[in-house]
């Protein structure tokens, strides 16, 4: 199973992909099922497993475009807030970024890449890169605290977690790393909790849907670092 979006899409795949895009959108907007809808543009305009990824990735129904943009914070407004890391999901987006890999701007105003994730223990290695962008990142932001959390059932997560601790530490930025069974739930449950007034680091749909405000980082280095994402318009 291929790992990077150059694998199944060729050179360019946006060319390729704006009228199914565009199709698939008018289709929604008649309260049809996403993924039935996809199915369906797809077959009739024959495109790969790859390309129906892209699509699935990219496009959101109608009602939940507005949500979601809304739970969107700036990149300079989290100075002295708590921030929670979707640690695998922030870590491996930067790490496409980093190897540039296609970063696509998607309907509901986030920023994903278009990998396949099912072997994520071997992504997961060799992240230190990436981790050290979303570190530089976040201490010219001064946040109140950082916190990753990993998913445990990853092979080695204890000991990357040991290591984001040491590195919170050598950059003096208050926070941690812990691992967990559960991690897309407690994203949810501690990013939902309004007492806590916490802001989770995610481009998870699901997650950003049960949280109270969204930090897009792949979205903040791509505008430091001047990389304007693909858009399918």
């Amino acid at each position: 199973m291929p790992e990077s979006s150059d694998d199944f899409s060729g050179p360019d795949p946006k060319e390729r992909l704006l009228k199914p895009a565009r199709d698939i959108r008018s289709i929604l907007r008649w309260g049809y099922s996403k993924f039935a809808t996809i199915r369906f543009v797809a077959e009739h305009s024959q495109l790969s497993a790859g390309e129906r990824h892209i699509l699935t990735r990219v496009i959101m129904p109608p009602e939940k475009v507005v949500s979601r943009i809304n739970k969107k914070i700036a990149c300079d407004s989290i100075s002295n807030r708590d921030i929670l890391l979707d640690g695998y999901n922030v870590l491996l987006s930067v790490d496409s970024l980093l190897k540039n890999e296609p970063m696509w701007f998607c309907d509901d105003g986030y920023i994903r890449d278009t990998r396949y994730y099912f072997s994520k223990e071997s992504q997961a290695e060799g992240i230190e890169r990436s981790l050290d962008s979303v570190l530089e990142f976040l201490s010219g932001t001064t946040p109140k605290s950082v916190t990753f959390l990993l998913d445990s059932q990853i092979s080695r997560s204890g000991e990357l977690a040991g290591f984001i601790r040491r590195k919170l530490e050598e950059r003096k930025i208050q926070g941690g790393a812990r691992t967990s069974k559960i991690v897309d739930f407690d994203l949810k449950t501690e990013g939902g909790d309004p007492e806590k007034k916490l802001i989770v680091a995610t481009s998870d749909g699901i997650i950003i849907d049960s949280v109270l405000q969204v930090l897009d980082i792949p979205a903040c280095l791509m505008e430091k670092m001047g990389i304007e994402p693909v858009r399918l318009y």
